[in-house]
């Protein structure tokens, strides 16, 4: 049971062909640093963090992409700012698989595979307080104040931040290529919508992001909103590779959803209702390097969107260092992320194995529901 329902896979609506949004200005003459970059400042974004920059990077985008069909590559650049993304989430396309959101990577469903970057500017080092202080953001970030509401997957997919259209390459892959680097993708408290949804992007490269919410870090609400997913990465069949370094996601329902050809590490989650979430598709496998979890009532667990956690159906995956910080009443507002689940597998349908590293391992058992098929090996206890 995937997060979009197995049934719905096989329910796609008929897709028109070209990008989803309408074409934007060219960039002017004297657009730099190189042919292949966009700048969103030069399609209006103010990145000031008070004025609504959704239209003006969705042009940007799109005219990046325009870019990109006819020579096969363009980046999105932004500015060490704050971008206000106040628009509401938009699903252009109608259908239960068809995602919805507030900015999207175009749809492409014939000629050559091209590729689009989202670059921004500075490194992102995942979110940390200094208690009694307040937490200093820099570089770029994409803060939404959208609070949408989801039906279930008759609707299509929940919304997100940032979404990849749908195709129709292997059950519904588009060909843009996705690579997002040095962003922070930023939601309201107990975020309604995920963060970033590239369920169909055949091919995916994320470095130095992070997905979080407005809470300090000690102060995160329970994430309620079952659809809410901070990272959404490719399906079964995608064209490989999925590559994820230096991620951290903090405050949503579900942490990361993943399925075969990721290859993932340096990887942190931090108060979400299941952090990590396999897809629930037995195919090829899934690695993490090293999984940092910190205050998560349950590790790892597969997430129906309309349901919260489930059984999984089946996934191979492989995690060489899982570290696990339990909830060690620090703060009492956080009681909720209290554990619960290490690993929640009630039919035994995920093979493969886990190292685990856990902070309380004398104090609290080590919870592991199922899991026949799955070599657990816990550090402390070797």
């Amino acid at each position: 049971m995937l997060g979009l329902g197995a049934a719905a896979l096989a329910a796609g609506a008929t897709l028109g062909s070209g990008a989803i949004s309408p074409t934007a200005p060219a960039a002017h003459a004297a657009f730099a640093p190189g042919p292949d970059d966009y700048r969103v400042s030069d399609y209006g974004a103010h990145g000031d963090g008070a004025t609504d920059d959704t239209a003006a990077i969705q042009a940007a985008i799109d005219a990046a992409y325009g870019h990109a069909a006819a020579t096969g590559h363009a980046r999105v650049l932004f500015d060490a700012k704050k971008y206000l993304l106040a628009s509401a989430p938009y699903r252009p396309v109608p259908g239960s698989l068809e995602p919805s959101a507030q900015l999207f990577i175009p749809r492409r469903i014939d000629g050559p595979m091209v590729n689009l970057e989202l670059v921004g500017a500075g490194t992102q080092q995942g979110k940390q307080d200094i208690f009694g202080v307040g937490e200093q953001r820099g570089g770029t970030i994409l803060i939404s104040t959208a609070t949408p509401t989801w039906s279930g997957h008759g609707e299509g997919l929940p919304p997100a931040i940032l979404a990849s259209a749908r195709g129709l390459d292997w059950g519904g892959f588009n060909r843009v290529t996705v690579a997002i680097h040095g962003i922070a993708f930023r939601a309201p408290s107990n975020p309604s919508l995920g963060g970033i949804n590239l369920l169909w992007a055949p091919q995916v490269r994320l470095t130095s992001l992070r997905v979080d919410t407005t809470d300090d870090l000690v102060n995160v609400a329970q994430p309620t909103h079952t659809w809410a997913t901070g990272v959404v990465l490719p399906y079964n069949l995608n064209n490989a590779m999925i590559v994820v370094t230096d991620l951290s996601v903090v405050g949503f329902y579900g942490g990361m959803m993943f399925t075969e050809h990721t290859d993932a590490t340096s990887i942190l989650f931090f108060g979400c209702m299941v952090a990590l979430n396999p897809a629930g598709v037995r195919a090829h496998t899934a690695r993490l390097g090293l999984a940092t979890v910190e205050w998560c009532p349950t590790v790892v667990g597969q997430v129906d969107w309309s349901l919260g956690l489930v059984a999984c159906t089946g996934e191979n995956l492989m995690i060489d260092l899982l570290d696990v910080e339990e909830y060690n009443n620090f703060s009492p507002s956080m009681a909720w992320a209290a554990q619960v689940n290490h690993v929640y597998d009630p039919t035994n349908g995920m093979t493969g194995w886990i190292k685990i590293s856990r902070s309380s391992y004398s104090s609290i058992p080590l919870a592991v529901t199922g899991g026949s098929h799955l070599r657990i090996e816990e550090l402390q206890a070797l």
